[in-house]
Formats: structure tokens, C-alpha cells, sequence
């Protein structure tokens, strides 16, 4: 007892999609993260094609002991996967151009929000995006203390390359 309008409504979506993938890909996979961006890992997407792989390959070892994470992550994954594939590229984080949660597209890429890196949470994304804001950034020490972040999140952004450029402290050495 399926309505038919019901199905035709379903039907006209999935038209509507298919048509922005793959007319408009670049548009759809970063609406599509930014919306429902459940297991995507920043550092395992910026490894390439073989990261995602061997993630991916890891994961379907676990069967059917995956926790919901780990299928968030396994779904996900094969979706940036067949985005690298059709020549959709990722831009790193940016502690200057990224947004705390959207995936934004830039220069024919999308570039990776804060919260894409796993450990980074919305809040301290969005503390990271308001400093930005409020004026510029001249060291690490100064994002650490106004925007109230952790080491673990600072390391997390200097492993991932955001923070190259900025110098540890705001003392300068006069020669």
C-alpha cells in the first residue's frame, strides 16, 4: 500500500541528484560532506588514493564486528573515493581559509573543514574560526590561549600542516 506519489517524489530526488554528481560533482560531494560528513577522517583522505585503500580494506576485515563508527567511516570513505576518482580534489585544512564545518569549494577543490580531523570537535572548530575573525593570527601560542584549544588539538593541527607559517610564540628575536 505504497502510495505512487510517495515513490514518484523519491524517484524526482534521486533524479535531481544524480543530475548535480554528475553535472555538478565538485557542488555535490562537498554539500554532501558538509550535510552528512559521519566517519570522514581529514589525515586519511590528505594520505591519497592507498590511505584510503588500506582503510577501507582494513575495515571490511572487521565484517560484521565493524562498530557504527567504523561503517560511518566505511560508507564515507567509498564516497571520497569515487569523488577522487572523477578528479575531484581535497585542499588541506587551512587554519586561514578552512570553515569550522562546511566543506567548501575553492578553486575548483574542496577544502576540508576543522572538524573533518578527527579529535577536533565542532566547538574548537568554531573557537579556531572566530579568532580568525577577530583579527590576525601570529602564533601558535596566541591561537592556543584565545581560542582556548589543548596540546592534543594543537598537534593535531600541526600534523595536518595548519599551522605551518605561524612561529611558536609572539616574542620576536632582534639581531
Amino acid at each position: 500500500m505504497f502510495p505512487k506519489a510517495h515513490a514518484a517524489a523519491y524517484v524526482m530526488s534521486a533524479i535531481r541528484l544524480g543530475w548535480y554528481k554528475i553535472y555538478y560533482p565538485m557542488e555535490f560531494y562537498a554539500a554532501f560532506l558538509t550535510v552528512a560528513p559521519g566517519g570522514f577522517d581529514a589525515e586519511i583522505v590528505m594520505g591519497g588514493l592507498s590511505s584510503i585503500n588500506a582503510t577501507l580494506e582494513a575495515l571490511e576485515n572487521t565484517g560484521t564486528k565493524a562498530t557504527q563508527k567504523e561503517q560511518e567511516q566505511h560508507t564515507t570513505l567509498l564516497l571520497v573515493r569515487e569523488a577522487l576518482c572523477r578528479g575531484v580534489r581535497f585542499l588541506p585544512v587551512s587554519l586561514m581559509h578552512s570553515h569550522a564545518t562546511a566543506f567548501l569549494p575553492e578553486n575548483g577543490q574542496i577544502r576540508m573543514p576543522f572538524n573533518s580531523l578527527g579529535g577536533l570537535g565542532i566547538s574548537a572548530a568554531e573557537r579556531i574560526v572566530q579568532c580568525r575573525e577577530e583579527g590576525e593570527i601570529f602564533s601558535v601560542e596566541e591561537l592556543r590561549q584565545k581560542a582556548g584549544l589543548s596540546k592534543s588539538v594543537i598537534a593535531l593541527l600541526r600534523r595536518c600542516g595548519a599551522l605551518d607559517g605561524l612561529s611558536e610564540t609572539n616574542q620576536f628575536t632582534l639581531f
